[in-house]
Formats: C-alpha cells, structure tokens, sequence
C-alpha cells in the first residue's frame, strides 16, 4: 500500500448502443441500452488511520471495468392513470490496482448490482381550479461495496496498540440490498398547491452512507431515516 502527493487524472472510455421506440399508439415509450466502460485511474476517497488520527485522501484505482445494461419504460393506461419504470444491471471489477494489488477481482466500489424503479401516477381534476396528484413509488438498489478491500483483510492499528495481529472488518463495507417506497399526493393549483408525502413508508434500515477505514478496523456507518412525513403549501405569486 502506497499513497502519494500527487493522482493521475481520471480517463474512462465508453461503448454504448441502445434503442428508443414508442408503441400502443404512442401511449408507450421503451428505451434500452448497453454499455462498457473501462476507467483508467479511478479517484477514490481512502480514509487511513494511524498515529497521526484519521486522514482522508485521494488514491486511484489503476484500471476498472464496467459493463451493464438499463431498460425504462412509461406506459399510460389511460388519460388519467400512468406507470413508469426501469431496471438496471451492472458487473464492475478491480482489474488493477497498484495501491492495493490484493484488491483485484473485486467488486467495483460504489456500483450497485442491480436497480429496479416501479412508478404510478394518477391525475384528475378536483375541482374547477385544482388538479388531484396521487403517486406511489417503489424502489431497490443491490449490493453495494464502499471499498476496494472486501474480503481482503487487513492488519488493524489496534493490533499495534493490543500487542497482538487484530484484523480489519470488512463486513459493513458493504450495504446490503434495500428497498424503499414513496407515496406522495397533491392538490395543485395555478398559484396554490398543497402536498402530503411519505418517504421510505414501509420503515425499511439501510445505511445511508458508509467510510471504510480498513486500517482502522472497519467502517464509520450512517443508518438512512426512517419513515418520514411532511405537509407541503406552496404559493407562486
């Protein structure tokens, strides 16, 4: 392991083809693509512990490779009623890595396996003046690594500090899939809209962020809120 003063800059080259097509009258809209990347000098964030405490720096990822998939869709059922959607696939890896040459073959850091979005959107008039909005909105996002080192363990300072080898825990440098749900409701208006919205309903833990500090020991963790709720007034003079 290694740090400089100094990174290469950043260089990804892509490959990418896709498609874009409406149907059913054009009451649906599909679109689809897929890609290669390859990342050269990737900059990542690297928190390292020692003596002199917690120093957050810059190091690059020598070469990383990236290919996936994505497909969305919007389909109006009817005048009033809508879905939307879209999924998407990605397989990420180190292929090297002269900062942690133990590293290669993972997972890419900060790309998630797999995203899928599920949307519906109902509109009627409410009166003669304002507009009924209804909408309900699903979400997962896979597994997530923050960090390079994975299953690699390394020493630990505490080892230093106990006498004896204390190995890094590298389990929650990676967050676990989740899935969230959305619901929001709007009477809106020309000038006057009101909104009642619900964020992560179904009270679902996961972490919202993670800083992996392999030297450390493991990894500092945020928790996401729990099911949040709000009422909107908005006036547009």
């Amino acid at each position: 392991m290694s740090v400089s003063d100094s990174y290469d800059k950043e260089v990804s080259k892509s490959f990418e083809v896709g498609f874009k097509g409406r149907y059913l009258d054009g009451r649906l809209a599909i679109n689809g693509a897929i890609f290669e990347t390859k990342v050269e000098d990737n900059q990542f964030f690297e928190f390292f512990a020692g003596p002199w405490g917690l120093l957050r720096v810059v190091t690059s990822i020598d070469e990383l490779d990236i290919s996936g998939s994505e497909l969305d869709f919007k389909y109006a059922l009817t005048d009033n009623l809508r879905l939307d959607g879209g999924i998407g696939y990605t397989d990420g890896k180190i292929k090297k890595n002269t900062h942690r040459p133990n590293t290669v073959g993972n997972n890419a850091p900060l790309a998630p396996e797999h995203t899928y979005n599920l949307g519906m959107q109902y509109e009627t008039a409410f009166s003669a003046n304002y507009d009924l909005i209804v909408r309900v909105d699903y979400m997962e996002v896979g597994e997530t690594w923050f960090h390079t080192v994975q299953n690699n363990q390394q020493p630990s300072v505490w080892g230093a500090l106990l006498g004896f080898p204390v190995a890094s825990d590298m389990s929650k440098a990676v967050r676990d899939p989740y899935t969230l749900v959305d619901l929001r409701a709007s009477i809106v208006g020309e000038k006057l809209s009101l909104t009642l919205w619900g964020r992560n309903v179904t009270d679902e833990e996961y972490l919202a962020e993670v800083i992996p500090a392999p030297e450390f020991g493991g990894s500092f963790i945020t928790e996401a809120p729990y099911a949040t709720y709000g009422l909107e007034l908005k006036y547009n003079f």
